[in-house]
């Protein structure tokens, strides 16, 4: 179980990174719901500073499923010890 929750954690990671990466500069950003909701918020939102950190938050997170795939690996590759 131990492993299966890893992989999962890893590919979360991967995934809300490359959607944090790529949504801030596609239409969907600029078509949201909550814009139209409340238009105060629309000239920040829309602002080239926070759509790049809203995708510097997602390059963050594809380098802690980096990481968290690097340990992944070794953890595989450690020698298992048993209990005499």
């Amino acid at each position: 179980m131990g492993r299966l929750l890893s992989i999962a954690s890893i590919f979360f990671c991967f995934e809300i990174g490359l959607f944090l990466v790529i949504i801030p500069w596609s239409e969907l950003w600029e078509g949201n719901y909550f814009l139209n909701y409340v238009p105060a918020f629309r000239p920040v939102v829309l602002h080239t500073f926070s759509r790049a950190g809203v995708t510097a938050l997602g390059g963050i997170d594809i380098l802690i499923g980096l990481s968290e795939l690097r340990n992944f690996l070794r953890s595989l590759r450690a020698p298992t010890r048993t209990l005499e």
